[in-house]
């Protein structure tokens, strides 16, 4: 063969050998890069987010016929301690006053008993018997038993009024999330796995996938800061021996990382984030999936918010009741970002109120002196869910 040939072959042998090249190169382990796929991944992506919230929403409205029994029996408990707390603290209120005029009387009828000539016929005597009779027999043995009643009866009512304040305010708030939370219908699911499954075929036929196998995902963190990097790790539960496997990762519908089973990525943003891990496994020639597994991982907000009040510490009433206006502040406050509130208040006598009101002011009227404390929940909206940022109380007294 002349050495012309052999010069044009060469380029020939090398394109051989590159297209023939070992396992890991003759083909590129990624379900997701390739034509159509970033657009499958991405509706996959929000069918899961929708999913979520759906099943989410369905949760918060499911919990609130029991919330609502729950409080409707604890205010029926509220409801039938008011009255004895009323009655036993009345009747006590009298009685002292009894035992107080009855000790001031007594000294000086037993002095004029004494000083009585016939004191079995005197009045002052029978006077001074009559009021310790009173004294010992009623009056003060009934004190005692109220001073000991009243103690447990205004616990019981505390914890109670407690529990139900914290009822009440918990239902609030999954009102305001139903109210204000658009759960995705089963016809908008139905067409958006539909729009995926359009998207799968019309990509490139894959090869038939090996007998499947379960994939789980674990994270050194289930939440993390946004921002922050956490390691994520596949593991394959029954793999073949000897067998060679290649991962694709994706977070929220983007590829990232390598093909290894294990891959760092930084917590996209606040919320509920979506990871994806499909498994294949070198066989025949050719890359073939093996399996698929994804999990969620929660952002936090970087920089911790709270939620405080501000408002009048006393009110005074006036032409029959006692009005104020109090305001929820978010700390920092994030531009642009859209927060919900729930608001109520405890030391009604009559026990503790919610109100339907979502923004972040509170105007209360009060007819009644004594003291009382005005309660609210933050939340803000972050990728379309409400995620809940903290709870504040402010206290005031109204005379």
């Amino acid at each position: 063969m002349s050495a012309l040939k052999r010069q044009r072959l060469a380029p020939l042998a090398l394109a051989a050998l590159m297209l023939c090249g070992g396992p890991a190169e003759a083909q590129r382990i990624d379900d997701l890069a390739q034509t159509g796929r970033v657009e499958a991944a991405a509706c996959r992506h929000r069918l899961a987010q929708m999913l979520d919230m759906a099943r989410y929403h369905d949760r918060m409205t499911a919990d609130l016929p029991g919330m609502e029994r729950q409080t409707a029996e604890l205010q029926a408990q509220l409801d039938a301690l008011i009255p004895q707390i009323r009655e036993a603290s009345s009747r006590l209120a009298s009685l002292e006053q009894e035992q107080k005029a009855l000790g001031g009387e007594l000294p000086k009828a037993q002095q004029d008993c004494r000083e009585a000539w016939f004191p079995s016929m005197s009045g002052a005597c029978s006077r001074a018997q009559q009021i310790t009779r009173r004294l010992d027999g009623e009056v003060n043995p009934e004190i005692a038993r109220l001073r000991a009643a009243l103690p447990p009866l205004e616990g019981e009512r505390q914890r109670v009024e407690g529990t139900l304040s914290v009822v009440q305010m918990n239902l609030q708030s999954r009102r305001n999330y139903a109210a204000r939370q658009t759960r995705p219908t089963e016809r908008e699911i139905a067409e958006q796995e539909g729009r995926c499954r359009t998207l799968e075929a019309s990509m490139a036929r894959e090869p038939s996938p090996v007998a499947s196998t379960a994939l789980e995902i674990s994270a050194s963190a289930p939440e993390a800061p946004a921002g922050e990097e956490i390691t994520l790790r596949a593991r394959i539960a029954s793999p073949v021996p000897g067998a060679r496997y290649g991962f694709v990762w994706s977070l929220n519908g983007r590829v990232f990382g390598g093909n290894g089973d294990t891959v760092k990525a930084a917590v996209p943003g606040e919320g509920v984030n979506s990871v994806r891990v499909v498994a294949w496994m070198w066989t025949g020639g050719q890359w073939v999936k093996a399996a698929e597994a994804a999990r969620t991982i929660l952002g936090r907000a970087r920089v911790q918010q709270s939620v405080s009040i501000t408002g009048p510490s006393a009110m005074t009433i006036r032409d029959g009741s006692a009005r104020g206006t109090f305001e929820a502040r978010v700390t920092p406050e994030s531009p642009g970002q859209t927060y919900g509130f729930t608001w109520g208040a405890v030391g009604d006598p009559q026990g503790p109120v919610t109100f339907n009101n979502p923004s972040g002011s509170q105007s209360l009227t009060v007819t009644t002196p004594g003291r009382y404390s005005v309660l609210v929940h933050a939340w803000k909206l972050v990728n379309g869910q409400w995620v809940f940022i903290g709870k504040a109380s402010h206290p005031f007294t109204v005379q």
